[in-house]
């Protein structure tokens, strides 16, 4: 083997470990989780602060790929009880899956709306969405989409498991809505702070 082969077969083992190691943290976090073993100790949390530092990590990729971004997100602070820390872990999922699954529409969005005493925050795309069949099932644990299996995309199934639990340990919900190269959108609604 010459000097480069080996580098590169020691950079694809190197990344598979980290692959690994990357599900098993996934899979301990969702068994913590559902033993109620994950202290997610909760306080008031601007919401929309949040969603704006977790798009801003994103910025780049987004506008590398060529996707054109829309981000509605209010100024004044919209509060929740809620965890800083889980939320940024819901919202990175969801971009992530976004960018991921939705790209190939060209746009992305996240939008920050109150709704009566909530609070919704959508994380939205135009790309080829979610079948129907496979909507009901998409936030349990281990299913994927057939595209998963493309080495391309490559999801565990643990994304979205994880983040309806975390969403449900802050008295939120998730649901999902989507029709094929016209909106797929990802919907996180929690109770809103009112002072």
């Amino acid at each position: 083997m010459t000097e480069d082969e080996r580098k590169e077969v020691s950079d694809r083992l190197y990344q598979k470990t980290k692959d690994v190691i990357n599900l098993l943290n996934q899979f301990f976090d969702l068994v913590k989780i559902d033993a109620d073993d994950y202290a997610i100790p909760l306080k008031q949390v601007a919401i929309n602060e949040v969603c704006r530092k977790t798009v801003l990590e994103f910025y780049e990729l987004l506008k590398s790929k060529g996707i054109q971004v829309e981000i509605v997100i209010p100024e004044q602070p919209l509060y929740i009880l809620g965890n800083e820390e889980a939320l940024s872990r819901i919202f990175n999922n969801l971009i992530s899956n976004s960018i991921r699954y939705g790209s190939d529409g060209g746009m992305f969005g996240v939008t920050v709306r109150e709704e009566e005493e909530f609070v919704a925050v959508d994380i939205w795309d135009n790309g080829k969405g979610i079948e129907t069949i496979h909507q009901d099932r998409i936030f349990e644990r281990l299913y994927t989409l057939d595209d998963a299996r493309n080495p391309e995309f490559q999801g565990s199934g643990l994304g979205l498991s994880i983040t309806k639990r975390l969403t449900e340990s802050m008295k939120g919900s998730i649901h999902l809505s989507s029709k094929p190269y016209e909106k797929t959108v990802f919907s996180c609604i929690f109770k809103r702070l009112i002072y």
